[in-house]
């Protein structure tokens, strides 16, 4: 059994968008987003991002973030601020800022993947679904979905069951429930969340906690598959022209779920500002306003806002992580940040009763070579390190071992 690690590099190894583009990181965000059609698009909303470094004291939040700022600490800092405010109720109009800075950063997260992706399907990640089994597992940490379409164009990989959970509804041009029929394919357990898992959004209750504004179990999923025409979203702003699993900035709003009850004695409040720099949406805006279901690039992920969801992923990865007989890690670094990680492999190897072998495809292999012989307890000899960036001339096959 095989099972595939993917980080930030595999992503990077897109090189056929349409827009020229290629999968951003931290420091070069904003960047990246300007070089793309929906950095000029009007439905695509940064004025909460920009009241809130105003608030801060920073004249000029466009250059701002467009000068080396590292969008994973910024997020964070939003957060915090964020979830200060909600527990403080004095702090409420702060809370209000922060939390719309918040939302409109995970949207711009997705949007501008979104953008990158939409174009044909990955070559480098056909190469990968190439080599998978039935009995295989992706594990990754990104949010793109270029992996989800090669699987399902090389294999008979499906949404309705391919993703270690079953989502409770399908867009596929409207809401469906997933095929009861399930096929031998791999599995892809995306460990922070995916630009084509869809939820509500966040508010905060009479306690301060962050919630979600639908009364569902939270770890509820609706995953988005294709669109062939409009759907009902935020303000009606559809926007056409997205291939499979990827969307305009407004994912489909939700139907299949109760929104969530102001407390006795409240009532929620929702107003748009119509203004005349920004059009009005013509599709529909009925059912409950959706957002992208990512866990941000924050210290503190708050996998526990989406109930068990995450920790079933997280414990399934381990599980995969214990049964491999070969483990392939392409473009992810272990970040010391990033404890969840770590203690995933660690626990994993502590069960483990025999030693896989480990294959490291990453231009700079040396320390992640090194914390899989001092940590995790690999031995040299179970350990092969390929000094390359992952793309469309590597050759997998290669270095592979027999199925």
């Amino acid at each position: 059994m095989r099972v595939f690690l993917l980080g930030a590099g595999a992503s990077k190894s897109y090189a056929q968008s349409p827009t020229k583009q290629r999968m951003p990181i931290a420091i070069d965000f904003f960047q990246t987003f300007d070089k793309l059609a929906a950095a000029a698009n009007p439905w695509v909303l940064q004025e909460g991002l920009y009241g809130y470094l105003f608030k801060k004291g920073i004249r000029n939040p466009h250059d701002y973030l467009r000068a080396g700022v590292d969008i994973e600490a910024l997020h964070s800092e939003i957060e915090e601020a964020r979830n200060f405010a909600s527990l403080n109720a004095e702090s409420f109009a702060g809370y209000m800022i922060e939390n719309k800075a918040y939302v409109e950063l995970i949207f711009i997260f997705a949007s501008v993947i979104n953008e990158i992706q939409n174009g044909p399907v990955s070559n480098p990640h056909r190469t990968i679904a190439k080599h998978l089994n039935q009995y295989d597992a992706v594990l990754t940490f990104n949010w793109d979905t270029l992996m989800d379409r090669a699987l399902a164009e090389k294999t008979d990989w499906k949404p309705d069951f391919g993703y270690g959970v079953t989502p409770h509804k399908i867009f596929r041009n409207g809401w469906s429930e997933p095929t009861v029929e399930r096929r031998p394919a791999p599995q892809l357990i995306k460990l922070h969340g995916s630009t084509n898992w869809i939820t509500a959004y966040p508010t905060n209750s009479a306690d301060g906690k962050i919630v979600l504004s639908h009364e569902a179990d939270p770890s509820t999923l609706h995953v988005f598959e294709f669109a062939d025409g409009p759907y009902a979203c935020h303000a009606g702003r559809f926007m056409p022209g997205y291939c499979p699993y990827s969307y305009g900035y407004y994912p489909p709003n939700l139907f299949h779920v109760p929104g969530r009850r102001a407390p006795e004695g409240y009532m929620f409040l929702r107003a748009r500002p119509k203004v005349p720099w920004r059009e009005e949406g013509t599709a529909a805006s009925d059912g409950l306003t959706s957002m992208p279901l990512i866990i941000p690039p924050v210290k503190k992920k708050s996998y526990e806002l989406f109930g068990a969801l995450f920790a079933n992923l997280w414990s399934d990865a381990e599980n995969q992580l214990v049964q491999a007989d070969e483990i392939v890690i392409i473009g992810y670094s272990f970040p010391r940040t990033d404890l969840q990680s770590n203690s995933l492999f660690l626990n994993a190897f502590l069960r483990r009763t025999t030693v896989p072998r480990v294959i490291i495809i990453d231009p700079a292999p040396e320390k992640i070579a090194e914390k899989f012989r001092l940590e995790f307890g690999v031995p040299e000899a179970k350990i092969a390190v390929v000094k390359d960036y992952f793309s469309e001339d590597f050759d997998l096959a290669k270095h592979l071992g027999a199925p």
